[in-house]
């Protein structure tokens, strides 16, 4: 499950994907991200998306089920890499990179 924790962040990026028809892409990291760890036992992650300082790219918080309460498991980052045509600069790197704009999760 994702848990949006800066709804305006989050919408400025939905709505510059959308521009740039990036939409799926995100979609895929965010389904990726919403269902994490629940092949294992369903439906016992949630995912706090927050706000990055990268204007295309969010920080987030996993969480796992303890019990009835969810506690933190690890944090990380979708990161937003605009490819080596985009227009906008990367603040990390890959290993093996693409020349697309894409997200990628980083822990």
């Amino acid at each position: 499950m994702i848990n949006i924790t800066n709804q305006e962040h989050f919408d400025r990026v939905v709505a510059e994907a959308t521009r740039r028809g990036l939409m799926p892409e995100l979609q895929k990291q965010l389904d990726y991200l919403g269902s994490y760890g629940c092949h294992i036992i369903p439906n016992n992650t949630r995912c706090d998306l927050g706000y990055d300082f990268a204007p295309m790219s969010f920080s987030f918080l996993m969480y796992v089920l303890d019990g009835k309460e969810y506690k933190p498991w690890f944090n990380g980052g979708l990161i937003f890499h605009p490819g080596v045509t985009g227009p906008d600069q990367s603040l990390s790197c890959e290993l093996v990179g693409s020349d697309t704009p894409h997200w990628s999760v980083h822990t």
